[in-house]
């Protein structure tokens, strides 16, 4: 069942499956993707590939007893092997491979340190891409994931709500740096705003340009001109069975800090040991402040018309950009 029913559960487009890091060489994991059952393995080569689950032979799920064998997934049924395009490559039969044995797979792709697959609900190839982000001098990432009930572009939606970032999340002195703009799937949008800050010993403020492919992947850059300290903060939302999301977020920072801008102590600390604790403090503001957000996502009503009023910020416009991710016959309800 749907989260609601003037919200399709499964928007078109590129969502987190996990970090590149924790899918090793010979890994197969069985997950819910999309309101399916689908399998997640790497072959001996290092690829990665998302398939369904199912064995086209006679159904037994990959994921469980699945084995890979060089460059293919072997069903623990039957022993047919399946390589990354979801063909039937071999069985232990000797025989004739049967011309339907194929399993779905999914468009795939790793990128600073994600696992990503694109859904269409009309199984198009995808005609968009996800961001590849340059990863040297930044730190590795920090990061968190639950699942909930919610809905991708709801918590999509955050990023352009101006008027809860102060009611929710206690910020002060917002300011729009720049218009929400568009381009296909790309949406960019820049703001300003300030917080107490225990770790800083004062008020900050912090600059956060918002970079949102899709409605499951948004970028958030931060920078804190007082302290020179720049971040990456990532949250991805992926519909797992109509009615729960899985919520990933991560953190990283540029490596080149300026410990005595924050505070003289911190020059005398190694930097490595400096930065280590600047990121882990980011980290739980992160989550601290998406968790704040937990109560109402899963127990609010999707509004389509939304009742908007001045200082609600580019709802509106982000709703209409949000359009194009369902199909036709979805989009005249969203």
């Amino acid at each position: 069942m749907a989260v609601d029913k003037l919200l399709p559960p499964f928007p078109n487009g590129w969502y987190t499956l996990g970090l590149s890091r924790n899918l090793p060489v010979g890994a197969v994991q069985p997950l819910q993707f999309m309101g399916e059952e689908v399998v997640l393995f790497r072959t001996q080569a290092g690829v990665a590939c998302l398939a369904e689950a199912y064995c086209p032979h006679l159904g037994a799920h990959l994921g469980y007893g699945g084995t890979i064998v060089a460059e293919t997934i072997r069903c623990p049924f039957h022993g047919f092997c399946y390589d990354t395009s979801g063909r039937c490559v071999s069985t232990p039969y000797g025989s004739q491979i049967p011309p339907k044995a194929i399993a779905r797979t999914y468009p795939l792709k790793e990128c600073h340190g994600l696992i990503l697959a694109y859904h269409h609900a009309e199984r198009t190839m995808p005609t968009w891409e996800p961001p590849s982000l340059d990863v040297s001098d930044w730190s590795s990432l920090l990061t968190q994931e639950w699942t909930l009930r919610g809905h991708p572009q709801e918590t999509t939606e955050n990023s352009v709500d101006i008027g809860h970032f102060s009611e929710i999340h206690g910020y002060t002195a917002v300011e729009m740096l720049n218009e929400l703009v568009t381009d296909g799937p790309y949406l960019n949008v820049r703001y300003a705003m300030s917080r107490a800050a225990a770790f800083f010993g004062r008020p900050v403020r912090s600059e956060f340009e918002i970079h949102t492919y899709g409605l499951g992947y948004s970028l958030v850059e931060v920078s804190v001109p007082v302290y020179d300290l720049h971040s990456r903060l990532f949250v991805l939302a992926t519909p797992v069975d109509g009615q729960q999301i899985r919520l990933r977020v991560a953190v990283q920072i540029h490596e080149d800090t300026k410990p005595a801008k924050i505070h003289p102590l911190l020059a005398l600390l190694p930097h490595a040991w400096v930065n280590r604790l600047l990121v882990q403090q980011i980290f739980n503001g992160l989550v601290h402040d998406v968790q704040q957000d937990f109560m109402i996502w899963q127990h609010k009503r999707y509004i389509q018309p939304p009742i908007l009023a001045a200082g609600d910020g580019p709802v509106g416009k982000f709703r209409l950009w949000a359009r194009q991710f369902y199909t036709e016959a979805e989009r005249k309800r969203v």
